[in-house]
């Protein structure tokens, strides 16, 4: 399927509900158009044949009931029915442009409430590869200014059909005038129409250089918004102005090249449109002195012509924007075409033997992470792994949670892959500590028990209690009704890895797992943690992946990675008495710890 269908089958399916006030706004535009153009023609017939002597060029049925009032005379001396008739036309054509107005203000509404509600519903469906390889002010950007300009191009698309309207009901009554004169008219129709057409091609693809770059430039403001201390911190408020002023500046290169493209399209359909008026002027004067049309029919003439500019207009125009419109509704539906993950299909979570790693190959970006990872983890077992910066450590635990899908090699849970497992299941039932924990703009209370509606404040204070935040959470005026802020600003790093600890245990699974989430508290908070959690995960399986032996060395089992594979298990006791990487880098970290004690206590004398 084409781009183009695809993005426009994508808009069908937005405009659920919204149908009534499609066809509402276009009964209210024909019945409008018709009115507003009766005006006109009332006029023409006033001068001809109330003014003047000749007869009425009326419908049968209306000329009748004028000669059963008095005719002519009857006219002439109760001039307020005349008036009255033209007030009622005008009450009418206001009637109308309202109903046209409240109908399309409702289209637009309801179809941009329906593209951002199945937006947001298919990126919370989207697979975790996907969020990781978009940007989010560039989604942002989509999801707000891109929206807009296809909702507000449908709600201007319902103006076609009252340009239609207006065209087809204006030449009917102008080639009722002069079948001369509405030709001459009609020429500036198809010639407005292919420079229109002609300029469409050009002007969309600049504007989808131009939204690129809008989406590049929000993406941009995004980041650096995101990471304010990391700027002022390494002193690169300089070097992030110079960045964003680039980026500004093509951005506003490319839209004043929109703008000037646009300047010749809109100058090129004036010159057609002033030189249509200029010629329906000469031609109706030249009739008229010749007795082929009467002044009464001169002037309707060049009313028709007048209000026809407009609408002729409009359909240059709504042919121009119909380019920026496909351009954000193909951005829009590129979001829809990201891979969704199915949380409906697949077999009940059950764990009661063993989690095995069988010859997994991953690789991520083109970079290889594993050739052959092979482990075993018992359930009730408390596991670390270790391994360099780089080593795929966090990989492995994404790998058990279904983010990503190894390339060779699989994952099994009591002998089921965990890709016949029950998304849903699988994930409630495995709950992880992110190394960079993220906080929603809530209390503290509603981050640790986010997965809950109904939260259980008890199991808040406990989970608090074992992650150690309890005490640091009552010391705060609001106690776990602080608002932490955007990203939990509002509190340290420690505080943040604490609170999503708490979060993780509030959670009740099955599998906790914790990726190098203690490396912002102090050793002794480390240690109480540790011991909470030890006596809280007797009879859960809890992995845990971090750099401080100390952390590590309380588990029944470590791994020990490199180069994508383990090349090391066993006890703390065990590793630290034989040759190996383990045992370096417990040899690198007690000197460390022995050279800080030196050193300390060196100053106390």
């Amino acid at each position: 399927m084409s781009e183009k269908k695809r993005s426009f089958r994508y808009l069908l399916k937005q405009l659920k509900g919204s149908w009534k006030f499609i066809w509402a706004a276009v009964i209210f535009i024909v019945f409008g158009a018709f009115f507003e153009f009766l005006g006109p023609k009332l006029i023409g017939v006033a001068v001809d044949s109330v003014m003047g002597t000749a007869p009425f060029d009326l419908p049968r049925a209306a000329i009748d009931y004028i000669e059963k009032l008095g005719g002519r005379e009857f006219l002439l001396q109760h001039l307020y029915v005349i008036i009255g008739v033209f007030a009622f036309v005008a009450i009418m054509t206001a009637v109308c442009e309202m109903g046209r107005l409240y109908s399309s203000h409702n289209l637009g509404e309801n179809l941009g409430y329906n593209m951002r509600q199945s937006i947001f519903d298919h990126l919370q469906m989207a697979s975790f590869g996907y969020h990781k390889s978009v940007r989010t002010g560039d989604i942002i950007q989509r999801c707000s200014s891109d929206i807009d300009l296809v909702r507000n191009f449908v709600v201007e698309f319902t103006q076609l059909a009252r340009v239609v309207a207006k065209i087809a009901i204006a030449y009917w009554f102008m080639f009722g005038i002069s079948i001369k004169l509405a030709l001459i008219s009609f020429i500036s129709v198809p010639a407005i129409s292919v420079f229109s057409v002609a300029f469409n091609k050009k002007i969309a693809k600049e504007f989808t250089y131009a939204d690129e770059a809008e989406g590049d430039l929000q993406a941009l403001a995004q980041e650096n918004l995101s990471a304010p201390r990391v700027v002022r911190a390494f002193g690169r408020q300089k070097w992030e102005l110079d960045r964003f002023g680039a980026q500004n500046q093509e951005f506003t290169d490319r839209w004043v090249k929109v703008g000037d493209l646009l300047a010749v399209f809109w100058a090129g359909g004036d010159i057609l449109t002033v030189f249509q008026v200029i010629l329906v002027l000469c031609a109706s004067t030249v009739l008229a002195v010749k007795g082929q049309v009467t002044t009464g029919d001169m002037v309707s003439f060049m009313a028709f012509n007048g209000m026809l500019s407009w609408p002729i207009r409009s359909l240059g125009r709504i042919i121009g924007d119909l380019s920026k419109a496909t351009v954000a509704l193909g951005r829009i539906a590129e979001i829809t075409d990201a891979p969704l993950e199915d949380y409906e299909s697949g077999v009940p979570f059950s764990f009661e033997k063993e989690i095995v790693f069988e010859d997994v190959h991953f690789a991520f970006d083109n970079l290889t992470v594993f050739e052959g990872l092979s482990l075993t983890i018992k359930k009730g077992q408390t596991v670390a792994v270790l391994g360099a910066s780089g080593s795929g450590k966090s990989i492995m635990l994404a790998l058990l949670c279904r983010f990503y899908t190894p390339q060779k090699g699989r994952i099994t849970i009591d002998g089921v892959d965990v890709k016949d497992i029950n998304l849903k299941d699988l994930r409630r039932n495995i709950s992880l500590v992110m190394q960079e924990p993220f906080l929603f703009s809530k209390t503290i209370k509603e981050n640790i028990a986010i997965t809950d509606k109904d939260i259980d404040f008890g199991r808040v204070q406990q989970a608090a209690k074992i992650a150690c935040i309890h005490d640091s959470v009552l010391s705060f005026r609001d106690g776990y009704d602080t608002i932490v802020g955007e990203k939990g600003v509002t509190l340290s790093g420690g505080q943040k890895q604490r609170v999503a600890i708490a979060r993780t245990i509030y959670t009740g699974a099955n599998v906790l797992m914790f990726d190098d989430s203690l490396s912002a508290v102090d050793a002794v908070t480390d240690k109480a943690i540790r011991a909470n959690l030890a006596a809280h995960t007797k009879d859960l399986t809890c992995v845990i992946i971090g750099q401080r032996v100390n952390t590590l060395m309380q588990a029944d089992t470590i791994f020990v990675l490199d180069k994508g594979r383990i090349v090391q298990q066993g006890s703390h006791e065990y590793l630290a008495n034989v040759d190996g990487i383990y045992r370096e880098i417990v040899k690198i970290q007690q000197d460390i710890i022995e050279k800080t004690q030196a050193e300390a206590g060196e100053e106390d004398v």
